[in-house]
């Protein structure tokens, strides 16, 4: 099972976490301070077209709506960002840039991108990177 394309690049230890999220079920808020936004992994590719998007199975919601933008690079194994007023992923991301904003603390800034709607549909390490040195104010 860890031969999946997905886990390529990754760690054994890492790749075990996201198998283990999977199975128990998790999702994670992505700041603890704003309940709104959760993290999910995705089940299955964003191909079921709903008025809004398009659908996708994920952990802990059963299937979620991914919205047109964020659906192209939805995969089974990426992380879903759901905005869970309207119970809608606005955006997409991969195992290691998630776990660079839970380790970088960068949920308020992600969240605060959601609220200005300026929040990418896919998030990948190199977007993290720039989104964490804008909030540290490195340049270059």
């Amino acid at each position: 099972m860890l031969k999946d394309s997905v886990f390529k690049g990754l760690t054994k230890r890492e790749a075990e976490d996201l198998v283990n999220a999977v199975k128990h079920d998790k999702y994670w808020r992505i700041s603890p301070v704003n309940r709104e936004f959760i993290c999910v992994v995705a089940l299955s590719r964003a191909r079921v077209k709903s008025r809004r998007g398009m659908y996708a199975r994920a952990t802990h919601f059963g299937r979620v709506e991914v919205s047109k933008d964020a659906a192209n690079f939805c995969r089974k194994w990426r992380i879903l960002l759901v905005d869970t007023r309207r119970m809608l992923a606005v955006s997409v991301l991969t195992w290691r840039a998630f776990n660079m904003i839970v380790s970088k603390k960068l949920g308020l800034e992600v969240c605060a991108m959601l609220l200005a709607g300026r929040i990418p549909s896919y998030f990948n390490t190199s977007t993290v990177l720039d989104l964490w040195k804008t909030s540290v104010g490195v340049s270059g």
